[in-house]
């Protein structure tokens, strides 16, 4: 599956939702997103979101708080407000599911 580009100038970042619930009152979007080597993406949550990696590696930063490298299998869970740093040495594919409406980041 193609995955798009988040069309951050040097960041190598692509963020694709596969799908999305219809509940106007709490949105779930789910789909993939992959960070590869580059430069950092720093992102705040305006939702709630888990991610599980699937394939590669990746660092992933807590702005002010606890940085991890993680791996296929390693879960993660982004309350909203969180502000983080991804990086990858190589690559890394992570699925996620997200409080947020399909689109919307």
């Amino acid at each position: 599956m193609e995955i798009s580009s988040l069309n951050i100038d040097g960041v190598n970042a692509f963020l694709q939702d596969v799908g999305s619930s219809n509940d106007p009152n709490a949105p779930i979007s789910f789909g993939f997103f992959r960070m590869e080597a580059g430069n950092p993406l720093e992102y705040t949550y305006s939702y709630d979101e888990c991610k599980i990696i699937v394939e590669g590696e990746m660092t992933v930063e807590e702005v002010g708080g606890q940085t991890v490298d993680v791996s296929p299998g390693d879960v993660l869970f982004f309350a909203k407000g969180t502000k983080t740093i991804f990086t990858s040495k190589s690559s890394g594919l992570g699925f996620y599911c997200g409080q947020r409406k399909q689109g919307e980041l």
